[in-house]
């Protein structure tokens, strides 16, 4: 399984590797203001007037990957993960305006850092089409079934969600790639 990367994607003239969840509730309010006032383009839309909706989704969401994160063996640093996808998306780069992209290794990250769900966990939160979040190991497993082949892998599981969703759970991996910004 070498050469899979996860992907975090960034819309230009935003600090990458940022969540509004890793901030207080008052503070994030005025991060998302600021973030639908000084950019513009559909990443945004959820920072402006729907952020009062989004906002408790999201932690509601978050709440539930790391419950199930823990239940599977993961060993969370942080209450709110960075989320990545499975070898990048052709769709979330243009939705990020092609801004700032960030890649890393995936074996590089330990199994108990890094939990996974098909497609965006937000979005299917509510969804009877949800499933619980998985494991690396997990995820190898099924590559394996592709003959190891991550690309017919994503392809196929494409079909059903546009991509696999990784949530970091630990922000040592990407240190070094904040102060080189």
């Amino acid at each position: 399984m070498k050469n899979i990367y996860i992907v975090n994607y960034c819309s230009p003239g935003c600090v990458p590797l940022k969540s509004v969840t890793q901030v207080d509730e008052s503070n994030a309010f005025e991060f998302a203001k600021e973030l639908s006032v000084n950019n513009s383009g559909t990443s945004f839309n959820r920072f402006g007037n729907d952020f009062k909706w989004y906002y408790p989704k999201r932690i509601r969401t978050e709440e539930w990957l790391y419950d199930r994160f823990v239940a599977l063996g993961g060993k969370p640093m942080t209450q709110h993960p960075v989320y990545f996808v499975v070898n990048g998306s052709d769709y979330l780069n243009k939705w990020f305006g092609g801004g700032r992209i960030t890649k890393l290794l995936l074996n590089d990250i330990d199994s108990k850092d890094i939990s996974f769900t098909f497609g965006d966990s937000m979005s299917k939160m509510d969804k009877p089409e949800r499933e619980d979040p998985f494991l690396k190991e997990t995820l190898f497993g099924l590559i394996e079934k592709y003959d190891s082949n991550i690309n017919l892998f994503i392809n196929d599981i494409c079909k059903g969600f546009n991509y696999i969703e990784a949530q970091l759970w630990n922000d040592k991996y990407f240190k070094d790639c904040i102060s080189s910004l």
